[in-house]
């Protein structure tokens, strides 16, 4: 590897700014849509949590959704 020069992790970036964790999904507009058309036939409070998490949803299309 000659002219290379190798960058660990390590030397960028301190490990305690970092944290291990699991992709779920992606935030898309059909996924939020999902999330809408699941709440019409949802009732009471659990229709509104859904509303609720499609509207936050909405305003971060594209973004990730992690565990």
């Amino acid at each position: 590897m000659k002219g290379k020069k190798i960058i660990h992790l390590d030397d960028v970036v301190e490990n305690k700014d970092l944290k291990e964790s699991i992709v779920e999904q992606q935030i898309t507009s059909d996924f939020v849509l999902e999330l809408y058309e699941k709440s019409k036939k949802l009732r009471g409070k659990k229709k509104k949590e859904c509303l609720a998490a499609a509207e936050l949803l909405s305003k971060h299309v594209g973004k990730w959704l992690v565990k």
